[in-house]
């Protein structure tokens, strides 16, 4: 049996309910009903399903679950579970702050941790969960207030947290190198490594200089017999080796065997993968699309989804120049930059097949007012005029008409993403999400299987559901908004 076929016999049961009895109200033949309740028939026909949840009447939570079940049938359970994973991923976006400061952590709370730990020489353990947190706390903040490195062999959970409230407070000066170990046979239902991605993907956003990379296997692996205490954090002045239980800490302070913790940590990078690179600017951000122009090539089946218009592509010199600041320190290099990459990204556009996911709210308010909300003030003169509004508009209609630029209206209450957010996404290839904050472009490269794969199948699955305008419906009403407002 099917999880919708149990789930639909379990309420039938509670509501004392035979197939016969449901199938005749539903007015469906008796022997159809029957193999529906009992999985010898796959149940696809969606309005068919609300009759029969009508019916049974169902609480709204009885419904939900009935409907997740049928969900989880159509899609697959593993597909169903990796889905709803990127789902709280993109909306766990949708809670950062402007600001990426933190919780200050109190001065007392580390400060007499601080002057026992000047007094140990060689190595100390020291044991108790609270305790172990404040010595993390304090030897991170006293590196991170120097802007000296910190390496880190953590997984992104319990002791992670206690080091990352407090590099928080210094998000300029922390520079982070964090080794990460992915499970390679992932529960399908619980998605650790999504979840592991979704704390990197915050923690990028928060510190400028944070580089995670990732590995396939187990954390004890590495160096011997040490697998009671498998993690560590690296600083100039000592190693932290942490308990699996972050129950004991054992900080060493001994030159020895520091050098011998930060041999392990050179080789076990030496053997990782990046999980995320991370470009900071808008000059860096047109050095890095470039590249990627050069590695690509091309935007075969690409899908994207963007609060706004998306439209850099479509802009020429003209536009350039009318708009970006000569203000801007190295003017003449980002001017050249931006117009080499506009008119690069376009020719590799075209050549293939581009579908963005948009909210039609910002696009309304860009017709309306000709303000980019996606994308930094301070690239911007002014807002754009109403007739050069209309040309960006128009370039659109025609890469719609020739048939390469495919945009769908998502509904605001259910768009996953606010105007600070783009995804791009590559199937099989590469995926990359674009931040703005603080008048910055920040992007976070992806090229992780899991991530691309994972992403790709969510935006294709919004495309294709029921809150989503078709192309042509969207294309008709951005007519409608023109002729209205230009």
């Amino acid at each position: 049996m099917s999880v919708l076929s149990k789930s639909l016999e379990s309420f039938m049961k509670q509501k004392k309910l035979s197939a016969a009895d449901l199938a005749k109200r539903c007015q469906i033949d008796r022997s159809t009903m029957y193999q529906y309740i009992h999985g010898k028939r796959s149940l696809q026909n969606r309005d068919l399903l609300e009759n029969i949840l009508s019916e049974l009447r169902l609480t709204p939570e009885e419904r939900f679950r009935v409907l997740q079940a049928f969900e989880v049938t159509q899609v697959g359970e593993e597909r169903y579970y990796r889905r709803k994973k990127i789902k709280e991923i993109f909306e766990s976006l949708l809670t950062l702050e402007e600001s990426s400061s933190k919780a200050a952590v109190e001065q007392q709370e580390v400060s007499g941790v601080a002057q026992a730990l000047s007094q140990i020489s060689g190595s100390r353990l020291i044991t108790g969960e609270l305790k172990v947190q404040k010595v993390i706390k304090c030897i991170v903040k006293d590196a991170a207030e120097r802007g000296s490195p910190i390496r880190l062999f953590l997984q992104p959970e319990n002791y992670f947290v206690h080091a990352m409230s407090v590099v928080y407070e210094y998000p300029e000066n922390s520079r982070i190198t964090h080794i990460i170990c992915l499970n390679a046979n992932p529960d399908p239902m619980e998605c650790d490594n999504l979840e592991i991605i979704k704390r990197v993907i915050r923690s990028g956003i928060a510190i400028r200089d944070y580089q995670p990379f990732y590995y396939y296997g187990m954390p004890s692996e590495h160096y011997g017999m040490m697998n009671m205490m498998p993690y560590f954090i690296m600083v100039d002045e000592c190693t932290m080796q942490i308990a699996t239980d972050g129950k004991a800490v054992l900080i060493h302070k001994d030159e020895e065997v520091n050098q011998y913790f930060q041999e392990i940590f050179g080789k076990m990078l030496r053997l990782c993968h990046p999980l995320m690179k991370s470009t900071i600017g808008l000059e860096k951000r047109v050095a890095w699309g470039m590249d990627s122009l050069k590695r690509q090539g091309h935007y075969n089946d690409t899908i994207e989804m963007s609060s706004g218009l998306c439209s850099l592509q479509f802009w020429n010199r003209e536009l350039v120049e009318k708009y970006l600041p000569p203000v801007i320190p190295g003017y003449e290099n980002l001017l050249e930059g931006v117009v080499r990459y506009a008119a690069g990204l376009y020719q590799a556009k075209k050549k293939g097949q581009i579908k963005i996911l948009m909210n039609p709210g910002f696009v309304l308010e860009f017709i309306k007012t000709g303000v980019l909300k996606e994308y930094p003030s301070i690239y911007f003169r002014a807002p754009l005029t109403p007739e050069d509004r209309r040309y960006v508009l128009e370039q659109i209609f025609q890469a719609m008409e020739e048939g390469w630029y495919h945009i769908y209206f998502m509904e605001e209450s259910v768009f996953p993403m606010d105007y600070r957010w783009e995804t791009v996404v590559q199937p099989h290839e590469s995926l990359y999400m674009q931040y703005c904050v603080d008048d910055q472009f920040r992007i976070f490269e992806f090229e992780i299987p899991e991530a691309v794969d994972a992403v790709s199948d969510y935006l294709e699955s919004l495309i294709q559901s029921d809150s989503v305008m078709d192309e042509d419906a969207a294309r008709e009403l951005m007519g409608r908004w023109i002729t209205q407002y230009l």
